[in-house]
């Protein structure tokens, strides 16, 4: 089979497209052809060397794909030749709550990722994409749609007639918009310009921020809750940012950190945290049971993820180019066509 590896070292002069062994099934083994992967900001970080997991070649990346089954082992009951599937990011992480045995394993690093042409996984690490959805789409769904189910309705519980805030337009802050207004919440989001705004209203936000880079912003989050702030809100910023997103929130609100686009380090005012009684939850995507949950949600209110691009595997370097400028609405996506 085919497959691009990094070779020698996590960079892109080491990135290469090489020759594996075709893999085969055991009894409880699938094979997925891959169709199309997704980008994510952890990808760009590990080229970086600025992951908060240490990652070594050879090593195949990306974390997020879909494709369909074409072996199955004598004992797999989960899946059937044909079926559009979706490997799971955390395959260790079936359900439950997070255990250290359960996220050593990560799909792009330090495991071999999905941009591959065939991959063999046990049955248990992988789940079925929504019907709805063709491989392109499907792609785009793992990391965020577990990580954003597993902070909003796990870790967290938001509920009908609560006020979300989001950040930006990037995948984890589309998904949370779809998410949280299908459950009857009310969406706010906020970002440094009015570029994806009518994008974001079309998804579910109610009202689209675009002072983002404002110090001015949480105030006006404020007054669109009538002086009390968002119920939860979601940072997928991290860095300096964060400390605006508390004082964007209630008394006694709750701050989902999910990303470091803008640094790893946060820095947050303690007077303003402890002032506004805040909750921080820190988010390491999610089971496949979360993403099972999000895709069942996705089915019955037909959601499709915002897509940014969709380049032909020729192009990856294009597309890493894009991830790391940023700006996005949604995922950037690949045709896997070896």
């Amino acid at each position: 089979m085919r497959c691009y590896e990094f070779s020698d070292a996590i960079s892109l002069e080491s990135l290469h497209l090489v020759e594996r062994p075709d893999p085969k099934p055991g009894p409880s083994d699938i094979v997925i052809r891959m169709r199309a992967a997704a980008l994510n900001f952890r990808d760009i970080a590990m080229l970086r060397g600025k992951y908060h997991i240490g990652v070594s070649p050879p090593l195949i990346p990306l974390s997020d794909g879909a494709g369909e089954v074409v072996q199955v082992g004598d004992s797999v009951k989960r899946f059937r030749i044909g079926d559009l599937v979706c490997p799971n990011y955390l395959p260790d992480w079936h359900s439950g709550p997070i255990q250290a045995e359960r996220v050593r394993r990560r799909l792009g690093g330090p495991t071999d990722g999905v941009l591959t042409e065939f991959m063999c996984l046990s049955e248990e690490e992988a789940v079925r994409a929504p019907a709805h959805l063709d491989a392109t789409e499907a792609a785009a769904l793992p990391v965020a749609a577990a990580t954003t189910y597993r902070a909003l309705y796990r870790m967290g519980a938001l509920r009908p007639g609560e006020t979300l805030l989001v950040q930006g337009a990037g995948a984890v802050s589309t998904t949370a918009v779809q998410l949280a207004t299908a459950g009857g919440a009310r969406c706010i989001s906020v970002s440094r310009n009015d570029r994806h705004a009518s994008s974001l209203k079309k998804l579910g936000a109610e009202i689209v921020l675009t002072n983002g880079d404002s110090p001015d912003w949480p105030g006006a989050v404020r007054e669109a809750t009538g002086g009390n702030g968002a119920d939860v809100a979601m940072n997928v910023a991290g860095g300096q940012t964060v400390t605006a997103t508390v004082s964007a929130t209630k008394l006694g609100g709750l701050v989902h950190l999910i990303g470091f686009v803008s640094g790893p380090i946060a820095e947050v005012d303690l007077f303003e945290a402890i002032r506004q009684g805040t909750t921080f939850q820190t988010a390491t995507a999610g089971s496949r049971e979360d993403l099972e949950a999000f895709i069942h949600v996705s089915e019955l209110n037909k959601f499709r993820p915002a897509i940014a691009k969709v380049l032909e595997l020729k192009d990856l370097g294009a597309a890493i180019d894009a991830v790391d400028k940023g700006g996005q609405l949604g995922k950037v996506l690949l045709k896997l066509n070896f």
